[in-house]
């Protein structure tokens, strides 16, 4: 079924807003977090992320302007998690809801001013980022070459794809969680993980999607060579004199 066209509209603005913010410095810590009280859902809040000093943001992405209820809806979601309100969208909707913005502590971020400032690079960066992450979603994210990736690569691809958690990656593999982190942050570098890849769940699904689109690359592979040793036999087979 077609997503509705509001929706599209939504999801592709939380992706450039995604981007934006860590280009801005955010560290994008959670997204799309389901929030529980008593064990029941009782909202949703589309990121959290942490400013560049460190300090925790319960975010909100809007396709347009902001209004009054939208910023009382975000300040009530930030105070339940305990967390910074931080709204980005294409502006507030009049006076009144800049006046909300202030007295509750909202902090602001507006696409399009931001958009005016960047560089014609830095906005195709933004751009590129985020269309590479609707290609990782839908499992299209280009596959690195199987020979850049060695034996200790495939060790810890495998390991965190089938890990419930960063620390039970670490545990498998026998080495603490920062160096884990370190030797993810490497394969970041060589192009093996994409950048968007942040969160664990993230980083799992990539790796499992990965391990699937590999194994049939290989599958592929065998077959050709069937078909090549079949195509063989068969000229063979027309040379030999009945």
């Amino acid at each position: 079924m077609e997503m509705p066209k509001s929706r599209v509209r939504g999801v592709s603005s939380e992706r450039i807003a995604k981007a934006l913010l860590e280009r801005l410095g955010y560290e994008i810590l959670e997204t799309n977090k389901i929030v529980k009280v008593d064990e029941r859902e009782v909202f949703e809040v589309d990121m959290v992320a942490a400013d560049p000093s460190g300090v925790k943001c319960c975010v909100e992405v809007k396709a347009g302007r902001a209004g009054v209820s939208d910023l009382r809806q975000l300040f009530a979601d930030s105070r339940i998690l305990g967390l910074k309100p931080l709204m980005v969208c294409k502006g507030l909707a009049d006076e009144a809801a800049k006046a909300v913005a202030r007295e509750l502590g909202v902090k602001v971020i507006e696409l399009s001013n931001y958009y005016l400032l960047l560089e014609p690079e830095e906005l195709n960066v933004i751009v590129r980022d985020a269309v590479r992450g609707v290609l990782n979603e839908y499992g299209f994210y280009p596959t690195p070459p199987l020979n850049e990736i060695n034996r200790e690569d495939w060790k810890i691809i495998e390991t965190v794809s089938e890990s419930e958690s960063m620390e039970e990656a670490a545990s498998t593999l026998g080495m603490e969680v920062k160096d884990l982190g370190h030797k993810i942050g490497k394969l970041r570098q060589r192009g093996v993980i994409p950048g968007e890849a942040r969160t664990f769940k993230s980083l799992r699904s990539y790796l499992r999607q990965l391990l699937s689109r590999y194994a049939i690359i290989r599958r592929l592979e065998e077959i050709e060579e069937e078909v090549k040793k079949m195509e063989e036999l068969l000229r063979n087979l027309k040379k030999v004199d009945w």
